[in-house]
């Protein structure tokens, strides 16, 4: 599925498939940050819990590195979640802003139907795969549109890199260098 959109002129220039349902993978992570965002404060401390430790995912999914106790701000986590796709930081989002994944799933899909974007439902914050969880061309297009209103949104899509700081769970505080591996 692909679709170019002309802004400028309010037309559809090219599209295929835009309607069709389809597993979004870490494209969600876009809707994510979207709710972190609007209901979130990026200066925030969170606390990574053991679900949202590196330790709880697959050897192959995308993490950070991030471990059970650890502390680091919203942004910070915000930063891993959009510039290297860190599932860790996902679920770590999740469980700060809104006290579960189901919950936030929730707070997802009241976000996505606000924006029209009507042919989604997304089940985690990640974009894992679930039978559950798919969205389409065009609902991307509709989030992604009201993410780069936000000018929060548009310094991390931009960034080159970004160093979190995190403090431990033992007191001691390390870094942590994030390069992007998405482009949008």
């Amino acid at each position: 599925a692909a679709a170019l959109f002309d802004m400028n002129n309010k037309e559809v220039d090219f599209s295929y498939n835009i309607h069709d349902r389809l597993y979004p993978a870490s494209t969600t992570k876009i809707l994510t940050a979207l709710v972190a965002i609007n209901q979130g404060n990026l200066d925030d401390i969170v606390t990574v819990s053991e679900n949202a430790s590196a330790s709880s995912f697959a050897a192959d999914e995308q993490i950070c590195g991030l471990k059970t106790g650890d502390q680091l701000t919203l942004r910070d986590l915000l930063y891993g979640l959009i510039l290297y796709s860190g599932n860790d930081n996902a679920v770590a989002i999740a469980e700060h802003i809104a006290g579960n994944m189901e919950a936030f799933a929730d707070m997802m899909n009241e976000q996505a139907a606000a924006l029209m974007a009507t042919n989604s439902h997304f089940v985690n914050s990640n974009g894992l795969h679930n039978e559950d969880h798919y969205t389409t061309a065009y609902d991307l297009y509709l989030i992604f549109n009201e993410c780069i209103k936000h000018q929060e949104f548009m310094d991390m899509i931009s960034a080159d890199s970004y160093t979190a700081h995190i403090t431990e769970a033992d007191g001691n505080t390390s870094e942590m260098k994030l390069a992007p591996t998405n482009y949008y």
